[in-house]
């Protein structure tokens, strides 16, 4: 029976393979998507900031995990992580995980509610307000509304590793339950706000599916982009859930084998998104596969909408045009 509770290595398996196809293709979306933000004015918008913000938590919750945990198997990495652990290099190892869990946590929140807010009221002043955000205020608000939630966790310093040999974390019991117990209350929080504005959603298209117009309908598919990933988080849900109970009822035997099933479940969390915006963002697809091509961007193939030029961040004296043409456009 003691067996059975061992970490399960296949999970580590899994990851590796993810990553080897995956990190590499993430990488050159955001390239791509940093240098389409330079040159078309529709990858300005608001919903583009937070994605874009959203594709470096992911690269960032990776390459993190990879340089504190996988790179540990260099004998001259774990000798100098070892060596060095009390400088927070061991709490890092373990605290790293729930921070980077919170970033995406409420990086799906703001997605999602910029979607509602942008379909379901666009003529509202809020709405306006969000489609002309700042980026530097979008960036602010991206980052530093979860290190705020996450400053519970990265006070915690009282990590170390047992042996230079196994390089596990051993922490104390209650920081385990407690840290558990509140990802899965931010994981549960983020997949309920974030179905009730999908909820919500899916029945304003079906009061106003006859007078949508093709710029709505264009958001609409940027929409259903972030449902996916959403799904994303039910999934990660049922795995916190499992890992909450173990830490609460059980003894340590089961979070040890959670912990080898944590780099798939981080990897699909993080790894879906760049899928998803190769399936089902033709606009940024298209200009990403002629940016690898060497093609050019052709800015004529780009239909932008009264909702994405507004992300230009038009002058105060010309918002009054703007609103006017803005509402004309949205249900013809």
């Amino acid at each position: 029976m003691a067996a059975t509770l061992e970490p399960p290595t296949w999970g580590f398996y899994v990851y590796y393979g993810m990553s080897i196809i995956t990190l590499p293709l993430y990488i050159v979306i955001l390239i791509c998507l940093l240098r389409l933000r330079c040159s078309l004015k529709v990858f300005n918008s608001t919903f583009y900031s937070l994605l874009l913000q959203h594709c470096i938590a992911d690269l960032f919750s990776m390459l993190g995990y990879i340089a504190l945990s996988p790179a540990r198997a260099i004998p001259q990495v774990r000798q100098f992580y070892f060596d060095f652990q009390g400088y927070y290099i061991a709490a890092a190892t373990y605290n790293i995980i729930y921070y980077t869990l919170y970033i995406r946590c409420t990086g799906i929140i703001f997605l999602s509610l910029q979607r509602f807010v942008v379909i379901t009221s666009p003529h509202s002043l809020f709405t306006l307000r969000v489609q002309n955000a700042a980026n530097r205020n979008i960036i602010l608000l991206y980052w530093i509304t979860p290190t705020l939630l996450s400053i519970v966790v990265l006070k915690d310093t009282n990590f170390h590793f047992d042996g230079l040999e196994n390089m596990a974390i051993v922490a104390d019991k209650s920081v385990i339950q407690r840290n558990t117990l509140m990802a899965l209350i931010v994981v549960s929080i983020t997949c309920i706000i974030s179905s009730l504005a999908y909820g919500a959603l899916f029945i304003f298209v079906r009061k106003n599916s006859s007078k949508l117009s093709k710029t709505l309908r264009r958001e609409l598919h940027l929409a259903i982009q972030v449902l996916v990933l959403l799904v994303a988080f039910f999934a990660i849900l049922v795995f916190y859930a499992f890992l909450n109970y173990f830490s609460q009822f059980q003894n340590n035997g089961p979070i040890f084998y959670m912990r080898g099933l944590y780099p798939m479940a981080n990897g699909f969390l993080s790894y879906i998104n760049p899928f998803c915006i190769l399936v089902l963002n033709k606009d940024l697809t298209r200009q990403i596969i002629k940016s690898i091509s060497c093609f050019g961007w052709n800015m004529s193939e780009m239909q932008m909408s009264g909702i994405v030029t507004n992300s230009n961040k038009p002058q105060t004296n010309q918002m009054g045009n703007a609103v006017d043409g803005f509402r004309r456009s949205l249900f013809n």
